[in-house]
């Protein structure tokens, strides 16, 4: 099986994290699966949500291709990527794509042992809006298609909730349920 993996905070997961995925599947050739690894510590930012909480979030934007991981969470440390990589591949009834916003590919140099990583694992690289397509590293791939681009992200959604600003549209209904029922980001 094919699997692309979408990794990262989910710090709340949004409609952008989706769609993201489901574009994924709709042109990129032979990819049957989506995974959503939400980190447990991220490397380079704090997380605000528990672990469980955002997972408990991210199963609302699960469907019959869209599925969640837990690998990176399940070490309980610092998620770095070449770590999962590292195991993921071990998985040899598999074959794994690691996907990045464009936004990635201008700090990829930051990453751990990103030298390594790139020759590891295909990235496949969906365009944001305000981040063109340059040059590309090594081992990267653009997906390409009549895609819909965006900026939405979690920064963007803590900021408007921290203000009192409505978030819909923007998450999906029983994420903005849940994030009101726990009171996250205020």
């Amino acid at each position: 099986m094919n699997i692309a993996v979408l990794g990262g905070r989910f710090d709340p997961p949004h409609i952008w994290h989706f769609w993201t995925a489901q574009q994924i599947l709709e042109n990129v050739k032979d990819i049957d699966q989506v995974w959503y690894m939400p980190d447990f510590q991220n490397a380079f930012m704090p997380i605000v949500a528990a672990p469980y909480q955002r997972v408990e979030m991210l199963h609302y934007l699960e469907t019959g291709r869209i599925k969640l991981s837990s690998i990176a969470l399940a070490k309980e440390t610092v998620t770095y990527t070449v770590s999962v990589v590292s195991d993921l591949i071990k998985d040899i009834s598999n074959r794994y794509f690691w996907i990045v916003g464009s936004d990635i590919t201008y700090e990829f140099t930051r990453w751990r042992d990103f030298h390594k990583l790139s020759r590891m694992i295909t990235f496949l690289v969906m365009p944001r809006k305000d981040y063109p397509i340059k040059n590309l590293p090594q081992g990267f791939q653009r997906v390409e298609g009549n895609l819909m681009l965006s900026n939405v992200s979690s920064t963007i959604i803590r900021s408007r909730i921290n203000k009192g600003l409505t978030v819909s549209g923007l998450v999906f209904p029983e994420v903005e349920n849940y994030i009101r029922k726990h009171n996250l980001y205020r």
